[in-house]
């Protein structure tokens, strides 16, 4: 009877765990983000996602030129945002599809949803608790803005004690886990002590977008030094660089290359037009575009790492900048760390059982 009790229990934690939503986030546009520049096919692009009701929809542009609408089916094929649903201008705008259906969107601005800036996103219900994650697309991966969730760190701890209640029988198990209450209690407080500031130690790593939801740019729109200014980068961050590759490119320089906007000699050089670079030490990384005359015009970044946050220092708190786009995302409480505080919130309760 009490073995059938704690299997009980516990099968009904594992479903009620198994539900983590596997939700994903996607930009609209990837690397382009929302524009009327021809640059993307918003019918394509949206026909190669699956979108699941929780998943996150991020519209970044520059607002002096767009602004995002949603609106109804009609509107939509008529390109009419004279009385929207919901109405974006920030220019980093989240939207969360709430349910199953077709969220329609277009901008506002004249000529804008004729050119091709309109997107329908058929969103289905969200993936069963009792099914597998869904696996992910290329697309999905292809940005620094699509992150997907795909074996959260619960379902590690749930394999462990799986493992345990497999590998011994019920007494032997029972004997187990009153061992285990009574070393956490009163011989092992040192060592679970060690344990929980190894896991506090988790990476609290950043991914910053050179210049929010305005990108890469030569146009005048950000102040690179400025942006900087703001941060706080630390060894392991990343920082991500989004911008039309038919126009600009990344060009890693020595202090002097920067200074001078000289970019013959670069140490690393990207071209892709989503390029991702992991702040390995620390000191400066001089960043500038290579193309003529767009480091003059500003297009040039100088990015100060300090070391990585202390194990035994707490997490840096977000800023209002790193808050600011949904391409800045700050990991404060690693899951794992929730699995473990479940792991041992579990041997107590079973603790309590009788066998």
């Amino acid at each position: 009877m009490a073995l059938k009790k704690n299997t009980l229990a516990i099968s009904l934690l594992m479903v009620a765990l198994c539900g983590v939503s596997m939700a994903a986030v996607y930009q609209a546009g990837d690397s382009a983000g929302w524009t009327s520049m021809g640059q993307v096919d918003y019918k394509e692009w949206a026909s190669n996602k699956n979108f699941h009701v929780g998943d996150t929809l991020v519209f970044n542009y520059n607002n002096q030129f767009h602004n995002v609408k949603q609106v109804t089916q009609q509107g939509f094929e008529s390109c009419n945002a004279t009385s929207p649903i919901a109405t974006y201008t920030n220019g980093s705008d989240t939207v969360t599809l709430e349910k199953h259906g077709h969220f329609y969107f277009i901008c506002g601005y004249p000529g804008h949803c004729q050119a091709g800036q309109k997107i329908d996103i058929s969103v289905v219900p969200a993936t069963s608790n009792l099914s597998p994650a869904r696996p992910p697309t290329q697309s999905s991966l292809s940005s620094a803005s699509s992150l997907h969730l795909f074996v959260p760190s619960i379902l590690l701890s749930w394999a462990f004690v799986a493992k345990l209640a497999v590998a011994f029988p019920s007494s032997d198990l029972s004997f187990r886990i009153h061992c285990l209450r009574i070393m956490a209690l009163k011989k092992n407080s040192v060592a679970i002590s060690f344990l929980m500031v190894a896991l506090c130690g988790v990476s609290m790593a950043a991914v910053y977008q050179a210049g929010d939801s305005a990108g890469w740019t030569s146009m005048g729109q950000v102040d690179y030094k400025e942006w900087a200014s703001n941060k706080n980068f630390h060894v392991g961050d990343t920082l991500v660089f989004n911008y039309n590759n038919q126009f600009h490119n990344v060009k890693q320089v020595t202090q002097q290359g920067f200074e001078s906007c000289n970019a013959t000699s670069p140490i690393a050089t990207y071209t892709n037009g989503s390029d991702t670079v992991t702040l390995e030490k620390h000191g400066h990384f001089y960043f500038i575009c290579g193309y003529p005359g767009h480091c003059q015009a500003g297009q040039k970044i100088d990015i100060s790492v300090v070391p990585a946050t202390s194990n035994l220092s707490p997490a840096r708190p977000p800023t209002q900048s790193s808050l600011s786009s949904a391409s800045s995302l700050h990991l404060f409480v690693p899951s794992i760390l929730l699995s473990w505080a479940f792991v041992v919130f579990l041997a107590f309760f079973l603790s309590e059982f009788p066998y």
